[in-house]
């Protein structure tokens, strides 16, 4: 087990929109995004060299800044997974003004070094705002913004948008990072339509894709890929109530049965706040009433080791508003928690015991593992600990 916190500081990483998180054993990993800087011509793209980790365990954030020139640029836009000890990070824009870019970074989790892949085969065209999943040791990526006159060629959807000279694609694309080559892997039934800033959750073998933009529409259709067949289902047909159309939310696997939907930004320019659950089984869509109003956009949610959904970053209103008042974008700094089943009846009391003065609670003879995680709670210790 990885023991990557020794000798890091606490910190709290600033308010951001468009970086990556990654679970990783008992922690959450967050790298890049940007952030917008009231006056300035451009805004601020945070050091490819920096990895903002949070422990489930103490609650706390670290700060990890790689030395060295192999680590990408700072960009926003990527898309993250980790298979076994990596992180493989993939496309993005770049803060340089190079635009979008189809480079693939891999991040060793055990000695924290960077290493640009350079695989074989047809990769992806350059995109930003696609969607990543890993599958039997397999990385696979799918739709995105981009521009594919700068890539290789394809036969997949765009939608031009004469804007940005760039537009929407479906591209479906598979790394193997043992041969480090990607392909474009057979699947059969209906890909989902051309869209970017839609989410993805994988569950048991299959991966769910919601909402998303597509030209002007921000749409609320839900499709699976049946992994095992590489099959994809075409849009499910819900019954009752569905969520409205959305880009940039964010939707997670909770259990065997269940993805967590929450916020995103509506056809109506809305940063939303909103949460619901989608049963897999039942193919209905269930809205949460949570205890909270907290509108996010373009943020990222990551799997608790607690089976919590954690959300950080992201837009907390219209990101498209020019005439906001203040002008600075509200970029979100703190950690929104969904939890849909109640704590454990460890946790609760650990709570508990953290209000006790820390001289208390360090003066008092306790089981040895208890007095360990105390302390890791409290930022004193970091060692490895399983919590409840």
């Amino acid at each position: 087990m990885v023991q990557f916190l020794s000798g890091l500081l606490c910190g709290t990483p600033c308010g951001r929109t468009g970086h990556v998180a990654v679970s990783y054993e008992k922690y959450m990993l967050v790298w890049g995004g940007y952030r917008e800087n009231p006056g300035a011509l451009a805004s601020t793209y945070f050091s490819g060299a920096e990895i903002w980790i949070y422990s489930c365990i103490s609650e706390k954030w670290y700060l990890r800044t790689i030395e060295g020139t192999s680590h990408p640029p700072g960009m926003s836009g990527s898309t993250a997974v980790v298979i076994d000890d990596a992180m493989y990070l993939f496309g993005g824009y770049g803060y340089n003004g190079e635009g979008c870019t189809n480079r693939l970074y891999k991040l060793d989790l055990e000695d924290f070094k960077w290493q640009l892949m350079e695989p074989t085969g047809t990769p992806p065209i350059p995109v930003d705002k696609m969607v990543g999943w890993q599958y039997n040791k397999k990385f696979y990526v799918f739709g995105g913004f981009g521009n594919p006159d700068s890539g290789p060629p394809h036969d997949f959807q765009f939608v031009f948008y004469h804007l940005l000279w760039r537009g929407w694609t479906n591209q479906f694309f598979e790394y193997d990072p043992v041969k480090n080559h990607w392909t474009r892997p057979f699947s059969t039934g209906t890909l989902p339509s051309a869209r970017a800033a839609h989410a993805a959750a994988g569950m048991h073998g299959k991966v769910y894709i919601f909402g998303g933009r597509h030209d002007v529409f921000r749409m609320n259709d839900l499709h699976c890929l049946d992994m095992t067949t590489m099959n994809w289902s075409g849009e499910i047909s819900a019954k009752g109530p569905v969520p409205v159309g959305r880009s940039w939310h964010s939707l997670t696997a909770l259990t065997d049965q269940y993805l967590v939907l929450y916020g995103g930004f509506s056809q109506n320019n809305v940063a939303l706040s909103d949460c619901w659950l989608f049963d897999t089984k039942a193919e209905i869509w269930i809205p949460v009433e949570l205890p909270f109003q907290k509108p996010r956009l373009w943020h990222c949610a990551c799997l608790s080791i607690y089976n919590e959904v954690l959300i950080y970053g992201g837009c907390t209103s219209n990101i498209l508003d020019l005439d906001r008042t203040p002008v600075r974008l509200e970029q979100a700094t703190d950690i929104v928690e969904i939890r849909i089943t109640p704590k454990s009846l460890f946790r609760i009391c650990m709570d508990r015991v953290l209000q006790f003065p820390r001289s208390y609670i360090l003066g008092h003879s306790l089981p040895r593992n208890l007095h360990h995680l105390l302390q890791v709670r409290l930022g004193l210790f970091l060692r490895n600990i399983d919590g409840s």
